[in-house]
């Protein structure tokens, strides 16, 4: 039997963006593997692509045989419970009110392929909050009884955070809430605030998380500007008028500002202040919740687990941190099918990461040309690489990366700025080979769990700063990734970083995703080389195969 999760919710609204739902996809499971898994935006090359019921059916007829047993997993949202393709020839609804404690909800399933003829399947919805936690269930095989699983999200089923235990087999609610981090939260989606200083238009909401992230590592957090945010309600209830946000920002600025410049020292300071706040206001939310606990690991997913500087913060407390690889809503239709499985399993078989298994990416590359890819490395060139399946979530892991040195700032303002279009605060990470991270990082950071998805930030001794002086933050630190050599799937890259350090004494790359800023990772092998075209890329790597654009 297959079981195939599904995130689709429609969207509440139209314009030339996501609103309230997105990151749509769908996940295929049999015998409690999984089997792929279809980010929507990778499918149709559309970022935060929200359109599956257009796409459901042809994605359907690509993974599920017309002969075998199916049953569907649908994670619901805020804005709806039923999933209903644009035709109208698959439905799924829950039979009644979907419960987030109950956790699971049977539906009725009205399912027609042909638009004729009706095809039986099972189903229930999901609530949003323990699908998110779910998708981590295939990277660590099962939750640790009685360990905390904490959701912490822009907006779920019926909360914007939750706190479950583990236990045999499931999870029980410990609470959930709108309120506790609503503001935290809402500064990092929707700040009216943020978005004038960053330049971004409404319907560019998305893009505050990780722009918000990098520009506040150029500031410092000030308490008179956290007063001033308090006293004005963090600017949440505004208009959004940037005349008058100047204004205001102009009440507290030592000189007087003419536009907003990103380049201001102010405005860092600001959203440094603000991100100094999210990541307080989290961290005593999990303070306040392991007083009540005795546990060994904190297994947290969200949108909101994707900002590091928090997640390193959590990791200090002294507990094993978990994050799944799609911790946003990427990674919801994957969380919805592992449940299922995790119940009836008990424990899942472990995964990697790269599961877009779809339109012939799949297999081990060849390893031929690695030396020649280093030398052009060694260089100063930049390298794209579209090999084997493609990794899900928001981080490219080194199967659809862009690489170049890391110890050349300039060489990371082509790469970030003019290749891939990026705004200058934004950061670049880089990789490293797990022998040689033990030395950058330290054998504590190179084990974390957080390094394997580049989840987490770890200062770099001062004998090799200068070797990552193109991807170190201010405060010294790299969001690193670390590979190892127990992966069979990470068996290409890990020869490229030992090569690059055998024979060129290079401790690490940068590694940022094979994409133009506001556009969907590339996902098919045929479309790297066009890309890599356009992208103005030296050379670019295809199943291993080494091409000059």
């Amino acid at each position: 039997m297959i079981t195939v999760g599904l995130y689709g919710i429609p969207d509440t609204t139209h314009g030339p963006a996501a609103t309230y739902t997105h990151d749509h996809g769908v996940a295929f499971m049999r015998d409690g593997q999984v089997l792929a898994v279809v980010e929507l935006e990778r499918w149709t090359g559309r970022k935060h692509d929200n359109r599956l019921p257009l796409f459901i059916h042809e994605i359907l007829s690509s993974f599920v045989p017309a002969d075998e047993p199916v049953r569907f997993v649908s994670a619901n949202s805020f804005a709806g419970s039923t999933f209903i393709s644009s035709d109208g020839n698959l439905r799924i609804e829950p039979d009644g009110k979907v419960d987030v404690g109950r956790i699971l909800t049977p539906a009725r399933v009205r399912w027609y392929p042909d638009g004729i003829t009706p095809r039986y399947a099972e189903a229930w919805i999901i609530c949003h909050e323990l699908a998110h936690l779910a998708a981590l269930l295939p990277f660590v095989g099962q939750f640790e009884e009685g360990s905390l699983l904490l959701h912490i999200d822009g907006g779920a089923s019926d909360s914007a955070s939750s706190v479950w235990r583990s236990v045999a087999r499931g999870a029980q609610l410990v609470s959930s809430s709108w309120d506790r981090l609503k503001v935290p939260v809402n500064n990092f989606n929707v700040n009216p605030l943020v978005r004038a200083i960053l330049g971004l238009r409404d319907w560019e909401h998305l893009s505050i998380p990780g722009k918000l992230m990098g520009y506040a590592g150029w500031g410092t957090p000030r308490p008179e500007y956290a007063v001033w945010l308090r006293e004005n309600g963090w600017f949440l209830d505004h208009s959004g008028d940037p005349a008058d946000l100047l204004a205001q920002v102009n009440s507290i600025a030592d000189e007087p500002l003419a536009t907003f410049d990103p380049s201001t020292r102010v405005l860092q300071d600001i959203c440094a202040t603000i991100q100094a706040h999210f990541e307080d206001q989290v961290v005593r939310v999990v303070n306040d919740d392991l007083e009540h606990v005795n546990v060994d690991a904190i297994y947290y997913a969200g949108g909101a687990a994707l900002n590091i500087p928090t997640n390193v913060r959590i990791s200090r407390l002294g507990r094993r941190l978990h994050v799944p690889p799609p911790t946003n809503d990427s990674g919801l239709a994957l969380g919805a099918a592992a449940w299922l499985e995790y119940q009836e399993r008990g424990r899942l078989p472990l995964a990697s990461p790269f599961l877009g298994r779809y339109r012939g990416a799949c297999g081990t590359p060849d390893t031929e040309a690695i030396p020649q890819i280093g030398e052009l490395l060694n260089h100063g060139f930049v390298v794209g690489v579209c090999n084997g399946a493609g990794e899900i979530g928001p981080r490219a892991l080194g199967h659809r990366s862009l690489f170049a040195r890391a110890d050349d700032p300039r060489l990371r303002r082509r790469l970030s700025e003019t290749i891939k279009r990026r705004e200058w605060y934004r950061p670049l990470a880089p990789v490293i080979a797990k022998e040689v991270a033990n030395d950058v990082l330290g054998p504590e950071a190179a084990a974390s769990p957080l390094a394997r998805y580049m989840l987490g930030a770890w200062p770099v001794a001062e004998t090799w700063r200068e070797a990552f002086a193109g991807v170190l933050h201010r405060d010294g630190t790299v969001r690193a990734q670390v590979v190892r050599d127990s992966d069979p799937e990470d068996a290409w890259l890990y020869a490229l970083l030992i090569h690059m350090w055998e024979r060129y004494r290079l401790p690490g790359l940068i590694n940022t995703s094979f994409n133009l800023n506001g556009r969907a990772i590339v996902q098919s092998h045929e479309d790297a080389l066009p890309l890599a075209r356009q992208m103005g890329l030296d050379a670019v790597v295809i199943h291993g195969s080494l091409h000059r654009p």
